[in-house]
């Protein structure tokens, strides 16, 4: 009560104080506006000494908030769709140019297995705003339907600008197959891979299991630089997106089966100086060290289509390292009449494959009977060894 009465009353350089540990059921929205030069700061008086647990759930907005060193553990999500960190409350009520912290979020489910597969939770949606930061925070052990960090929706008519700075995931079980256990999502369908000039970049991921996408990018013009993915039973997946950048990243199997890299519809992506390591072969198309899907439209969005996929073209693979993988690269995965058009202008070069008797980059290429995907395929300057 004392935090909701302080709601939009603090000015610019205040600081609100959370005191004690045990902040049990504790649910509120906190409004507060600063400025770039005298910020809001949400902090514990000790840190790491504001635990929330119970039922909690806690909801910012405004702009230039510093929200640092709160920790969730065990809260028990109150009802389906909810969110227990919430930052904008809403396209009415965004969060702008706000930084999330040392936040520490473990073990929050309901304590029913049944409630898992139906009842979907967030952590954290970061979706409503631009410009905002999520860093140097702790993600683990989330079992529900949903995403530790669940960002699709898009500012209307302004890029997103959400950052995702070298926080840890960690956790993530294997449930029951189905869709909508990601770990990371931005942007949805409803978006028609609208740009998002967003960053993904310093991150673990380790044992994110929760389904064949770790990662899902359904919007366009998104960093994803120098993260670690160890033993993660899924792929970074470049789903309905245009020009990503993967960049620096590190794919490691870690001894596990089923562990991938990146998956990817749309044009225009870069995949540039990333090192994908001893991944085993992969069981079917999700969890190829590199996959190039076929299509069932032109560009995503052609005809007001937004369940299929835009055709994978325009797409520089360059300067990776194969280290000890079963498998490489493979084009044109799920072709079908459903999915007739294939990937154009394909350039791979000056990638270097460790421990492989191939002389290919491609350990798959689907059959054309046209004859013009081999035309599409530009290889140079690779490099094999035993």
């Amino acid at each position: 009560k004392e935090v909701q009465a302080l709601s939009d009353k603090l000015h610019p350089g205040d600081q609100l104080v959370l005191t004690g540990t045990d902040w049990k059921d504790a649910r509120f929205v906190f409004a507060g506006h600063g400025t770039m030069e005298a910020p809001i700061l949400i902090r514990p008086e000790k840190p790491g000494s504001v635990v929330f647990s119970g039922a909690s759930g806690v909801t910012f907005y405004g702009e230039h908030l510093v929200i640092m060193g709160l920790e969730f553990r065990q809260v028990v999500p109150a009802k389906d769709k909810a969110a227990i960190f919430r930052l904008g409350a809403g396209r009415d009520r965004p969060a702008d140019n706000c930084i999330v912290d040392r936040i520490r979020m473990e073990n929050c489910n309901s304590p029913s297995p049944a409630d898992w597969p139906r009842q979907k939770i967030w952590y954290m949606t970061a979706g409503f705003g631009r410009n905002n930061t999520v860093a140097n925070s702790t993600f683990s052990g989330l079992r529900h339907k949903g995403q530790m960090i669940g960002a699709a929706e898009l500012p209307p008519g302004q890029l997103q600008g959400l950052h995702i700075l070298n926080n840890h995931f960690s956790d993530r079980p294997f449930l029951d197959g189905t869709n909508g256990y990601e770990i990371i999502q931005i942007g949805w369908s409803g978006e028609r891979a609208r740009a998002a000039g967003s960053l993904i970049a310093g991150n673990t991921f380790e044992n994110c299991d929760g389904e064949n996408e770790t990662i899902t990018l359904k919007a366009s013009d998104i960093f994803v630089r120098n993260n670690t993915f160890a033993g993660c039973q899924g792929v970074l997946c470049l789903r309905t997106a245009r020009r990503v950048l993967v960049q620096g990243n590190v794919f490691e199997s870690k001894g596990r089966a089923s562990t991938g890299g990146v998956r990817m519809q749309g044009e225009g992506h870069v995949i540039f100086g990333n090192t994908f390591r001893h991944l085993e072969k992969p069981r079917d198309y999700y969890y190829w060290p590199i996959s190039l899907m076929s299509a069932s439209v032109e560009h995503y969005g052609d005809h007001g289509d937004v369940q299929g996929y835009g055709r994978t073209m325009d797409v520089l693979i360059a300067g990776n390292r194969f280290e000890g993988c079963e498998d490489s690269i493979a084009v044109g995965l799920a072709y079908s009449k459903d999915y007739p058009l294939l990937p154009s202008n394909i350039h791979v070069c000056d990638n270097i494959f460790m421990g492989t008797t191939a002389t290919t980059p491609f350990g798959f290429v689907v059959s054309d009977p046209t004859g013009a995907l081999p035309k599409e395929l530009h290889v140079s300057g690779n490099r094999f060894r035993r």
